[in-house]
């Protein structure tokens, strides 16, 4: 693959998150809300969220 061939993506993506935000979200995940659900009551993009969700999930931290 060759430069020309690269495409960066979600570089505005959020990685990094507080504690704090990531308590609630395990909170509101464990209630069973969407991702979707879950950026609209924090107040943060979906693909954020849904990257937080893939994490959480990874980790073990919420279930599906």
């Amino acid at each position: 693959m060759n430069k020309k061939d690269r495409v960066l993506i979600l570089e505005e993506a959020k990685w990094i998150w507080s504690n704090e935000e990531i308590e609630r979200a395990i909170s509101l995940f464990s209630q069973g809300l969407k991702p979707s659900e879950v950026a609209i009551e924090m107040n943060q993009k979906v693909i954020d969220v849904g990257l937080l969700y893939l994490h959480l999930l990874e980790k073990r931290k919420i279930k599906r």
